[in-house]
C-alpha cells in the first residue's frame, strides 16, 4: 500500500509540475503574440506616416507646378493680346512686350511639360503647331522658332522690321495672336483646376498625416 501511495503522489507531483510548465509556456506564449502584435501596428503606423508624408509632399509640389503654370499661361494670353494691339497701331515699343511674350510661352511650354497629362500634352504641342505654322513670319520680325518648340527674340531686329510684316506677323486678326491667346486661356483654366484639386489632396493626406502622428506620439 506505502509503495502504492508514494507511487500516486509521485505521478500526482509530476502531473502537477508539467501543468505549471505548461500554463508557464502558454503565458510566455501569450506575451510574445502580444508583443509581436504591438510591434507590427508600431511599424505599420511608422509605415503609414511615411507613405502619407510622400504623399504630402508630391501634393505640395503638383500644387506648386499647376499654379506656375496657371500664371505663366494668363500672362502669356495678356501678354499676347498687349502685343497684338501695340503691332496693330505701328507702335515702337514692342521689344519689351514682345520679350514678355517670349518668355511667358517658353515658361508655359516648361509648365506643360512638368505636368503633363491629356489635356497638357495638348496643349503643349498645339503652341509648339502654332509656332511652326507661323514659323516665317515670326522670323521676319525677329522671333526665331527653335527645334524644340522654343522662341528666341532678336530684340534689334523687332525694331527696325517693317511695320506692315510686324502687323501680319503679331497682330489681333493675325493667326499667331488669335490662336496662341485661345490655347494660353485654356490653359490657365485648366491649370487653375487642378491646383484646386492638389490643394484638396494635400488637405486630405495632411491631416491623415497628423493622425498617425498623434497615435505615435501618445504611444510614445
Amino acid at each position: 500500500m506505502r509503495i502504492r501511495t508514494g507511487i500516486r503522489r509521485t505521478t500526482t507531483q509530476m502531473l502537477n509540475h508539467s501543468r505549471r510548465r505548461t500554463s508557464l509556456s502558454a503565458s510566455r506564449r501569450s506575451s510574445l503574440l502580444s508583443a509581436a502584435r504591438n510591434n507590427s501596428g508600431l511599424q505599420n503606423s511608422r509605415l503609414g506616416m511615411m507613405l502619407n508624408a510622400n504623399s504630402v509632399q508630391s501634393a505640395r509640389l503638383l500644387r506648386s507646378n499647376y499654379e506656375k503654370l496657371e500664371k505663366s499661361a494668363t500672362s502669356l494670353k495678356e501678354q499676347t493680346k498687349l502685343l497684338a494691339e501695340k503691332a496693330d497701331v505701328g507702335g515702337k515699343d514692342l521689344t519689351g512686350t514682345a520679350a514678355n511674350v517670349v518668355q511667358h510661352y517658353n515658361d508655359t511650354m516648361e509648365g506643360l511639360r512638368k505636368s503633363s497629362g491629356i489635356l497638357n500634352d495638348y496643349y503643349r504641342q498645339t503652341m509648339k503647331e502654332i509656332a511652326a505654322s507661323n514659323k516665317d513670319k515670326l522670323e521676319e520680325v525677329g522671333i526665331t522658332v527653335r527645334k524644340d518648340g522654343t522662341l528666341a527674340l532678336n530684340k534689334d531686329k523687332l525694331a527696325e522690321a517693317d511695320a506692315e510684316k510686324v502687323k501680319a506677323a503679331l497682330g489681333a486678326s493675325g493667326d499667331f495672336a488669335k490662336r496662341m491667346q485661345a490655347v494660353a486661356s485654356r490653359a490657365a483654366d485648366n491649370a487653375a483646376v487642378s491646383a484646386t484639386n492638389a490643394a484638396s489632396q494635400y488637405t486630405s493626406s495632411g491631416a491623415l498625416t497628423n493622425s498617425y502622428l498623434s497615435r505615435y506620439n501618445f504611444r510614445g
